[in-house]
């Protein structure tokens, strides 16, 4: 399937409004800070770029919307039909890479390169030689569809198409079910007459406590964050980690997978700080944590559906197993809030307002944390790409506003990966960090091995 067939077809695709909270993060993005969220594969043999791109064509850009660039309408901003351009859109490295440190830098240079708003704001860059195999690194601007929404686009790239739809349901079904009289249920409609609004007025209430303790939260100063921001990215990310280990170390302190995982990355910058000495016995560190909503708000694939919430990571406690409790307890308190159900919304009005009224909106939110933190569950089975064995993934959703430090984990074929995205400015060697995590997961994982009652 070739661009040809994109460009006569879009003549009756028709324009699309855009939403007010896709509207927002396409305004968000600035020179220091754009709003594109970033992946990496590896393929374990080499991937054709021929066949690599005619897979994309059919999979990816039939999706109307990634045929469509960002364009002014008379009534705020709409999807715009545009040309696929095969060089642009797919361009290719022919040089031979032989390790992940090569890659990383070949990686950090094309994510630096601004994407061209004249076009859809997405690019590809197939890496033909990367060890045995081949690499592909992916640009898709925030405002097309948020981290979750786009990872299940990418998945369906892949051969396993139908084992797919089975995990994302498997997914879908093992979350929670929605609590009869959670917020969430009392905030459909109140409308006049239904005689609930002393209920309304203590949802009104709870609504803006919230949102005052987020307002009136103190700045973060720290390693992590720094005025100045100079806008070049870097990419780094860990060897993967067997999650064998990680259920196993959670099995035996009575957590969960997540719980460690999220103390393993804490312990990571606690022990950076204390190489530099920078720790303190107060240490925190406020991070924005992404949280899903669209199962809960019945919302289309595409689009931006998901609330924020701040999570404080407390680098002043040296035991990772009491880490890993004080942070569950943080994440269930703030789970139970109404806190990013209501950045979805401030998000969504901040669509509508002037430019200049979302920038310091966006200001006065970023600087309330130092770094944005993702976790997100792949498959535990292998993928395929056009018959190739997809060996890694990672992701990294983009750091708004003065935030410049970004920390994805993400899981996949039963093993896990930290990857760290970081401004020059605040970071020299990202790198340090990622040793970091490593030295923590192994302390961790000798610990339990300690703790663990042998037979005799």
């Amino acid at each position: 399937m070739d661009t040809a067939h994109y460009q006569h077809s879009q003549s009756s695709y028709a324009y699309e409004t855009m939403a007010s909270v896709d509207h927002a993060w396409l305004r968000m993005g600035t020179a220091v800070s754009p709003m594109v969220i970033n992946a990496v594969m590896t393929f374990k043999t080499p991937v054709k770029h021929a066949q690599f791109q005619q897979r994309v064509m059919e999979r990816f850009v039939s999706i109307s919307r990634f045929q469509c660039r960002a364009g002014s309408g008379l009534v705020g901003d709409r999807w715009q039909p545009c040309v696929i351009d095969s060089e642009y859109h797919f361009p290719i490295h022919s040089d031979h890479l032989d390790s992940d440190a090569e890659l990383q830098q070949v990686a950090t240079q094309f994510i630096n390169q601004p994407l061209d708003d004249q076009r859809p704001l997405w690019r590809m860059l197939l890496i033909t030689g990367f060890q045995h195999g081949s690499a592909l690194v992916l640009r898709i601007h925030h405002a097309y569809a948020d981290g979750m929404a786009l990872m299940k686009i990418l998945l369906q790239l892949m051969d396993e198409g139908e084992m797919i739809r089975r995990f994302e349901q498997n997914q879908a079904s093992a979350s929670p079910p929605p609590v009869k009289n959670g917020w969430l249920q009392k905030l459909q409609p109140f409308l006049p007459g239904n005689g609930r609004w002393a209920e309304t007025l203590s949802l009104v209430e709870e609504l803006t406590t919230e949102l005052l303790k987020m307002g009136l939260s103190p700045g973060e100063e720290n390693v992590f964050k720094r005025p100045g921001l100079c806008g070049k990215k870097q990419l780094v990310w860990t060897p993967p980690l067997k999650l064998d280990e990680v259920k196993a170390i959670a099995k035996a302190q009575s957590a969960k997978v997540n719980d460690v995982l999220l103390s393993s990355a804490t312990g990571a910058f606690r022990r950076y700080l204390k190489s530099i000495d920078q720790l303190t016995s107060w240490s925190e560190l406020r991070t924005v944590v992404p949280v899903d909503l669209r199962s809960a708000l019945r919302a289309p694939n595409l689009g931006n559906y998901f609330g924020l919430v701040f999570l404080s990571l407390p680098l002043s406690i040296e035991d990772p197993i009491e880490r890993a409790l004080v942070l569950k307890q943080r994440m269930q308190a703030l789970k139970s809030s109404k806190q990013a159900w209501l950045v979805f919304q401030i998000l969504q009005l901040s669509g509508y307002l002037p430019d200049i009224a979302e920038k310091e909106l966006i200001r006065l939110f970023s600087s309330k944390a130092s770094a944005v933190m993702t976790n997100v569950p792949g498959p535990a089975f292998p993928l395929h790409f056009i018959g190739s064995e997809l060996d890694q993934i990672l992701f990294w959703v983009p750091q708004s506003g003065s935030i410049g430090v970004g920390v994805s984990i993400l899981t996949y074929n039963n093993r896990v990966q930290f990857g760290l995205m970081t401004d020059q400015q605040l970071i020299q060697t990202p790198q340090s960090i990622i040793e970091c995590f490593n030295d923590e997961f192994e302390a961790l994982l000798l610990e339990t091995l300690m703790t663990l009652d042998w037979p005799t």
